[in-house]
């Protein structure tokens, strides 16, 4: 059965081909979510969750309060990955960064948590509970949780990493969790990283990530290998 087309992923489309023909530049300033969604016939909801979308695809720039800006160009780095996303020992190199980072990443967020932040993550993981039988939203949704926990650090270096292998990691995360989708335990998993962020709590944080990575690691069948 085909999944049908959300509105915002049809958005994010169509603004993503808007950005390709050129009509804004980098570094231009996208119209606010009222004119966007008057110019498309859409709610402001839909327009928020494309942008989103295009964000996490690397077109665009969130800002609180400086709006939504075109990304600049990266030549390097993010197409570098996706080039070798199909080398079986550059994914295990890919999971290796992820543990690496993330545990951190959930630690500063715990630290520096915020109200705002934690009620950004109390409505995506009640999102994802909504989204269980729709494996591309359940997927789309779990990206956002860890693209916000990497905002929460304050960090943008960290921020910036986070995104980007988010997006690397998006077509093995569809593969993964199709062969072995377990909806409920990533759920159940976010929530215990949620309740330490929501308790600032740094060591449990991080302890609840790396858990929650190792089961991401085993359900994507990946193995450690002899170098």
């Amino acid at each position: 059965m085909v999944r049908p087309t959300r509105v915002s992923e049809k958005l994010a489309k169509d603004l993503e081909q808007l950005l390709q023909d050129g009509v804004w530049r980098p570094g231009d300033q996208l119209p606010g979510e009222r004119d966007l969604a008057s110019r498309f016939g859409v709610s402001r909801s839909s327009v928020r969750e494309a942008l989103r979308i295009l964000e996490l695809n690397g077109w665009v720039e969130i800002r609180q309060g400086d709006g939504t800006r075109v990304a600049s160009p990266s030549e390097s780095f993010g197409r570098r990955l996706r080039s070798r996303l199909h080398q079986e020992d550059f994914i295990l190199e890919l999971f290796e960064v992820r543990r690496i980072l993330e545990p951190a990443v959930a630690a500063l967020a715990a630290e520096r948590s915020h109200p705002q932040g934690v009620a950004r993550l109390e409505e995506l993981l009640a999102q994802q509970q909504a989204a269980k039988e729709d494996l591309y939203r359940f997927v789309e949704l779990d990206m956002f949780f860890h693209k916000t926990l990497a905002d929460m650090s304050r960090n943008a270096v960290l921020s910036e990493i986070v995104s980007l292998l988010e997006v690397e990691l998006r077509q093995i995360r569809l593969v993964s969790t199709a062969k072995r989708y377990r909806p409920q335990v990533t759920l159940s998993e976010h929530l215990r990283i949620l309740e330490a962020i929501r308790a600032s709590d740094p060591e449990a944080a991080r302890q609840a990530m790396l858990a929650h990575l190792s089961t991401v690691e085993s359900s994507a069948k990946i193995k450690e290998v002899d170098r």
